[in-house]
């Protein structure tokens, strides 16, 4: 009786084990970012790895959190493993959810989900401020130039420093002489008149020898 007891749980034992892989469906692995990390930055792709292939026509995969949904790009698939591009969207940080669904080989469809925590918003470049042109420099009493104003019937001088610039005639060599003197164009004048005034004392004295030497008639 035992032993008919025994072989009957061995037996039964058998068949489950035999059906157990039989009836098992497709779980989710892996994935990155895994399941309860913190990330720094907003990722740009999900990749979920599965227990056994699974094709990407029949996938879906959502991230919702703080922000809203995630908008996702065309999923694809090698082999077990889903590849999932993430399109820029605002993501502030907190906890973001990820929920799947995927076909198993038999063609029954399975979901799950699993979340990450975004710990720091992206940096979003700022457009560059409008730049204001400089006012021009204040003009002070020292910069501007100054007037006179004279009222009608009035004379009012205005006194401003002038500058005397005295000019030397330029000396050439027939001006003065080497040592400084007189110029010798004077010189040279000078005997010029002495030796006519000479001539003509001559002459005269000459003549008026002649006239006293001539017997009176």
């Amino acid at each position: 009786m035992t032993r008919l007891a025994l072989s009957a749980l061995l037996a039964t034992l058998a068949l489950i084990g035999v059906a157990s892989p039989a009836s098992a469906h497709t779980d989710l692995a892996s994935s990155d970012p895994a399941n309860g990390a913190s990330v720094p930055q907003r990722p740009t792709r999900l990749t979920l790895t599965f227990t056994e292939p699974v094709p990407a026509e029949s996938a879906a995969v959502t991230v919702t959190g703080p922000g809203g949904a995630w908008p996702t790009g065309e999923i694809t698939a090698d082999g077990a493993t889903l590849t999932v591009p993430l399109a820029e969207s605002a993501s502030p940080a907190g906890q973001y959810t990820v929920s799947w669904t995927v076909e198993s080989l038999d063609g029954d469809f399975v979901d799950g989900t699993f979340a990450f925590t975004l710990t720091a918003p992206p940096v979003t470049q700022q457009p560059p401020a409008a730049t204001t042109p400089a006012p021009p420099p204040a003009v002070t009493s020292a910069d501007a130039a100054p007037t006179t104003s004279s009222p009608a019937g009035s004379t009012a001088t205005l006194d401003t420093p002038s500058t005397t610039r005295t000019s030397t005639p330029a000396v050439t060599s027939g001006d003065r002489n080497d040592d400084g003197g007189v110029p010798l164009w004077v010189w040279i004048l000078v005997v010029a008149v002495l030796s006519v005034i000479g001539i003509a004392v001559g002459v005269a004295l000459n003549r008026r020898a002649k006239s006293g030497a001539e017997p009176a008639e």
